[in-house]
């Protein structure tokens, strides 16, 4: 009997910034949710399907800047632009990791964030808008 074995689908790991960038375009629809599949700005993995989180606005919370798997020395900036939920199976894929104490949200195909956090509940869900790509 032969072993059962996965593939991986690989993707091409772009270069971006690791801080907040800029976002384009109409992001929502009209009852607030994105319009747009949200996906990973660096590989382009799907974290959610179109129609799936609700924006929040003027929520204060600091993160590190972006690393591969949130390692090394690195600064902080202030986001409030979110996308929220509080049900972890809304997403297509994410990774759970804590960095400094704080539990964040990384991409799960390549590890790079943190793209949002997690409150210590473990039930409420944010991401970045500026830290994501849009397709």
């Amino acid at each position: 009997m032969q072993p059962i074995g996965f593939n991986i689908i690989s993707r091409p790991i772009k270069n971006c910034s690791n801080k907040c960038e800029k976002v384009s375009g109409d992001l929502l629809n009209g009852e607030d949710r994105n319009l747009k599949n949200i996906v990973c700005r660096r590989c382009g993995s799907l974290f959610f399907a179109a129609d799936a989180v609700i924006a929040v606005e003027d929520v204060q919370r600091e993160l590190k800047l972006m690393t591969h798997q949130g390692a090394g020395q690195v600064g902080k900036e202030k986001i409030s632009w979110w996308w929220f939920t509080d049900d972890d199976l809304d997403f297509d894929t994410i990774g759970f990791q804590t960095v400094d104490g704080v539990k964040v949200l990384m991409c799960g195909d390549c590890e790079f964030g943190p793209i949002g956090l997690r409150e210590a509940n473990g039930k409420f869900f944010f991401v970045a808008v500026e830290r994501c790509a849009y397709n």
